[in-house]
Formats: C-alpha cells, structure tokens, sequence
C-alpha cells in the first residue's frame, strides 16, 4: 500500500509531543502544530527540488545515524515520538542545510511570518521536522525507490499545506501563477462571448 506521507508523519505530532516541545518555545499549541504541519510539507517538497540529483535521498538518508538520540527516541512502528529533548536543533540543521543551502534562513523567517510563532521557534521546528522526515525514511529505506514518484503523486496535497510566501521562495511561483492566469483568461473569454450570446 503506498503511504500517504503528509498522514504518516503527521502521526507522530501527538499532544503529548507539542506539550512537550512547548516547555521550550511556549507558544499556542494550534500555531506549532500549524508550523510544524507546514514545515513537513516544506522538508518533503524541499526533497521534491532534490529529486533529479543523483544518490542525493541515499545520502541525506544516510547521515542520519542509527545510533543518534532523535532516531532512538523514535517508535517508527507505533507511529510515536517516545521523549523530546533539544537533541534535534543541532541534528536538524545537517539536514536542513542539504536540503535548502542558502535558502535556509529565508524559509524559517517565512514559516515564522505566515504561522505566527517567533523566528526561534521557527528555526527550531524546521530542525526538528527535518530529523523527523528524513528520520522516518531512514526506518522506511525501501521508499527511497520510488519516492520521486510518490512525491510527484503527492504534490498538489503538499503544496496546498504550504503558505505562499513558501512556495515562492521553494521555486513554484510561476507554476502557481500560469494556473492562475489560464483560468482568469477561460472566465475573460466565457464572460465576453458569454455577455454577447445571452444579452439579445
């Protein structure tokens, strides 16, 4: 059955699990679930950019170690994080350095502005998820094959979780806006001819 990856991960945001991250960034449960939420469909469309670089999903996989304490807290079976320390805001940030480079810093201070939680809190939660995503397809190694596939399938679900500030700076504006344009012209021309047919 192929998973549906937006679903899976969000399994593993329990209560429990933002209680416990909120005894660091106090901040409105809705909003870190909300930031969170967005910043795992940022890490997975973030992936999605990486998908024509060869052997890049085996290697970012790979330097997520077996032996490291965010893997080991991890339940991957049962779908739940067993304890949440800070261990992930230096973990993540490997990761989140592969995935965005420069754009790192722009895409926390986006998540900030259009969630509404401070720039830390931001920082740290792209850490986190980004442990957590790549976390969970270093359990999950046989979906590395297809998981170009399985975020193309995915894609249109992704991005609707994304606020649009994200997108741009992720390189999806202009597909957004050519969509955009296609309809506004279709209704242009159903309002023109359509106004001249019916209005005898």
């Amino acid at each position: 059955m192929t998973p549906n990856l937006q679903i899976e991960l969000r399994r593993f945001i329990s209560s429990n699990v933002v209680s416990k991250l909120n005894k660091f960034y106090f901040e409105n449960d809705a909003l870190l679930i909300k930031g969170i939420d967005v910043s795992i469909g940022t890490i997975l469309m973030g992936l999605y950019n990486k998908a024509e670089e060869p052997d890049f999903y085996s290697e970012i996989v790979a330097m997520v170690e077996e032996d490291s304490t965010f893997y080991q807290e991890v339940d991957f079976n049962a779908g739940r994080i067993l304890s949440v320390d800070d261990c992930y805001r230096l973990e993540g940030n490997d990761l989140l350095k592969e995935l965005f480079a420069n754009k790192k810093g722009r895409i926390s201070e986006m998540v900030s502005n259009e969630v509404g939680i401070k720039s830390e809190t931001a920082r740290e939660i792209l850490n986190f998820s980004a442990l957590l995503v790549i976390s969970y397809l270093r359990a999950n190694l046989q979906l590395l094959e297809s998981l170009k596939l399985l975020l193309e399938d995915q894609k249109r679900d992704i991005l609707n979780s994304i606020p649009p500030g994200i997108k741009i700076i992720l390189g999806f504006s202009s597909y957004e806006t050519v969509e955009e344009k296609n309809q506004s012209i279709g209704r242009s021309i159903f309002t023109l001819f359509g106004h001249n047919f019916f209005s005898f």
